[in-house]
This record gives C-alpha cells, structure tokens and sequence, in this order.
C-alpha cells in the first residue's frame, strides 16, 4: 500500500512538470546564491525541474539583448530576479523570487486555467512587439532593404492593433513610421528627386501629418507640429536656391 502511495505521488509530480518550462530572468551581478536559495520553494514541489536562466542588461546594447528584454515584457516580468512557467501556450506565470513560495506556486496553477490569459497574453505580446521594433531601429545598420520593410510592416500592424490605443498610434506614427519613411526616401534619393522619391517624402509627410492630427496638444502632437513646419521651412529654402 505504501508503495502504491510512492507511486501515486511521483506520477502526479511528474504531470506537474510535464509541458511546464521554468525560466528565471535576473539581472547581471545578481548573486547567483541567492537566485538558488530563492528557488528552493519550486524544487520542494516540482524536483525534477530544471531552470532556464536568462541574464537582463539595464539597457539592452544589442539586438539579442533587446530579444531577451522583450521575451521578459511578454511573459509579464516586471521585477527581477523572477521565475516565469509556461506551458505549451506560453507563459503563465511570473513570479517574482522575493515572494516565491508554496502559495505563491499553488496561485500559478489558476493563472494557467484563467478566463483572461489569453487578452493578457495578447496585451503583453503587443507591448513586447513595440520594444522590438524600436530595438530594430536602434540596432540594425544600415536600415535599408528587407530589415526596414519589416519595421514597415510591423509598426503598420502595430498601429493598426485593437490593443493600440490613439497615444499609441501617435507615438508609432511619430516616432517609427515617419522616420522609417524618411529613411526609404532617404535610400531612393540619389542626389536629384524622381517622381518615386517624390512620392515616398510626401507619404512620409503625411504620416507626419496624421501624427500630429491625431492629438496637437500632446507631446508627441507639439513635437510632430515643429517638426512638420522645419519641413516646411527647409523645402521653402530648398526652392530659393534651386
């Protein structure tokens, strides 16, 4: 009867930990001591799991530290060290290493069965999205070819999320599509406009237009207004001297 016990009780450990992925994110000169003694709670209850641990710059100076930031930022990080489950569906869970312990472990098992995870994945993700395409733009030199057709792409879609809100398309629009635009304009002209480049400044105008339409009292609107009329007042030159 014993052994049936035994038995019963690793098979049900065993089913916690299958399809369940651990990751501890933490930030560089964390004592790795004290990642161990935190996690101690977690091998009480699930001892045959194993942690993936993942190092986090204050500031991320490459795109591959930009790529763990964001995979942070869409598993729901929001301080560090912390230990994220997931599951065939992604992540579930963050719990920060502070405050893991058998409560805080049992309360994960309802996060995964929870009505809302998937919006808050989705919300999560959409953040996440955003930091990539800022990092992109930050990170890859030259942006030119299939890297700034991406940004494009993404920061239209991003734009166009039901998460995005009218702040949000103000701050794409201003921040990343115009530049991006410019960039493409500025990767056409080669020294004399031709009816394409000619196109391609006018819908960058126009982004930074809608920008600054979608709210002129922002900041990003004042800055997308100032912005437009240098614009304005570089073209004007532009012709005198022409």
């Amino acid at each position: 009867m014993n052994t049936l016990r035994l038995i019963a009780v690793i098979f049900c450990t065993v089913l916690l930990a299958w399809g369940e992925e651990y990751t501890v994110y933490f930030q560089q000169g964390t004592s790795t001591t004290s990642i161990a003694k935190s996690l101690a709670p977690l091998r009480a209850a699930v001892p045959q799991a194993e942690c993936r641990y993942v190092v986090l710059e204050d500031e991320a100076k490459s795109m591959a530290e930009a790529i763990n930031s964001a995979n942070a930022l869409k598993a729901g990080v929001e301080e560090l060290p912390c230990l994220v489950i997931s599951d065939e569906r992604g992540a579930y869970a963050a719990i920060p290493l502070p405050r893991l312990n058998a409560t805080a472990l049992e309360s994960a098992k309802s996060a995964a069965t929870a009505p809302d995870r998937e919006q808050k994945a989705r919300q999560r993700t959409f953040e996440a999205q955003q930091y990539l395409l800022f990092a992109r733009m930050q990170f890859i030199s030259p942006l030119e070819g299939d890297a700034l057709q991406q940004c494009l792409s993404s920061c239209r879609a991003l734009m166009e999320h039901p998460f995005a809100t009218q702040a949000d398309k103000q701050r794409l629009g201003f921040l990343c599509l115009y530049p991006l635009l410019m960039r493409e304009y500025a990767n056409m002209y080669t020294g004399a406009h031709t009816p394409a480049s000619e196109a391609k400044l006018l819908e960058a105008i126009a982004a930074l237009e809608a920008a600054r339409d979608l709210d002129r009292n922002s900041d990003f609107g004042k800055k997308a207004y100032a912005e437009r009329e240098r614009l304005r007042t570089a073209r004007r030159q532009a012709r005198t001297m022409e």
